[in-house]
């Protein structure tokens, strides 16, 4: 399993588009006059925000501005997820029962691990599940496990993460007792620091700033090995193929492992088959990405053009779209 940001939208998440205007809207913009009007320019927000962080244009405090000005705004965004996670999902007639079940069945079975991967960096499946993030176990982060349990996580809870002496006695000494199924935030999280530092991933870098730290590269190598193996199905929901380092994995699992695509989106397959043909938002810095990611339709063989309410609408109707899903995962 793989989610992106069209799946908490389903939930008062924010997509692309609708965090650019959050931070567009944000009046401390009103003073940064350079970096209003690269953002009126280019409606790529982590585009701009590499640009500014990058860039010898703009002085430290500006820079700094900015960077606060962003993670306010996702931080707002969780913020909005934790009241409706505790005042309930009615308004959104969504059976999250449902919805859990589907994550679930995504656990390992007959002693094989399974894995959600997410490149969200919100709290909302930790709040929905309990769960804690793969490499951050309990016996040394208790405090920030228990409060993940009890659903009272949030985005000022702040949590140090390990190094690469932690991690490696971590996959020695206590990988093999973490159960049937991994919790992976492949681009970090709200909350997450190290050396100072926010560990969200964000920008057009992404790819070296996650090979800087220990937890986010092996990361990625636990989702290059998850998906790399032969007969693979990767069941995909709301992730719209922007992020060209996570592309080249899936890419090269397809090319050697015959990799299969599963999809859950509400935008229209044409639509993506367009984007991945040839995309103007995937310009960056003057250069565009390779037309390689035309491929990737290629290896899509199940996809079903509706959000999750409407395969798992808040009367609990068992809908004849997630009995073709059950059938593909073989539930």
């Amino acid at each position: 399993m793989l989610t992106g940001a069209g799946f908490t939208a389903n939930f008062g998440g924010l997509l692309a588009r609708e965090m650019w205007a959050k931070i567009f809207n944000n009046p401390k913009t009103y003073s940064l006059v350079g970096i209003k009007e690269l953002l009126r320019k280019n409606f790529d927000f982590e585009s701009v925000y590499a640009s500014v962080k990058n860039s010898s244009s703009f002085i430290d405090t500006d820079k700094l501005i900015f960077q606060n000005i962003v993670q306010e705004s996702y931080a707002s965004m969780d913020n909005s997820l934790k009241n409706y996670y505790f005042g309930g999902f009615g308004k959104f007639n969504i059976n999250i029962s449902g919805v859990s079940q589907l994550l679930g069945s995504f656990a390992g079975q007959r002693g094989e691990r399974g894995a959600h991967f997410t490149l969200n960096q919100d709290l909302f499946i930790e709040r929905q599940t309990g769960v804690i993030p793969l490499g951050l176990p309990m016996y040394q982060y208790r405090e920030y496990g228990d409060r993940i349990q009890q659903g009272q996580i949030d985005s000022t809870d702040l949590v140090n993460l390990p190094d690469e002496d932690f991690l490696n006695n971590f996959k020695d000494k206590h990988q093999s007792s973490v159960g049937d199924s991994c919790f992976i935030k492949l681009h970090g999280s709200i909350g997450w620091v190290s050396d100072g530092g926010s560990q969200m991933i964000l920008g057009t870098n992404k790819l070296e700033d996650i090979n800087k730290e220990p937890l986010l590269k092996w990361y990625f190598e636990l989702f290059k090995e998850a998906i790399s193996r032969p007969g693979v199905r990767l069941f995909i929901i709301g992730y719209g193929f922007r992020d060209q380092h996570v592309n080249d994995i899936i890419l090269k699992a397809m090319n050697e492992n015959n990799l299969k695509i599963y999809i859950i989106s509400p935008e229209d397959p044409s639509v993506l088959k367009t984007r991945l043909l040839k995309d103007p938002c995937l310009v960056i810095d003057s250069q565009t990405i390779p037309p390689i990611n035309e491929k990737i339709w290629d290896a899509v063989n199940g996809y079903f053009p509706y959000t999750l309410k409407d395969i798992f609408p808040g009367d609990q109707t068992v809908t004849g779209t997630y009995l073709d899903i059950k059938k593909i995962l073989n539930l």
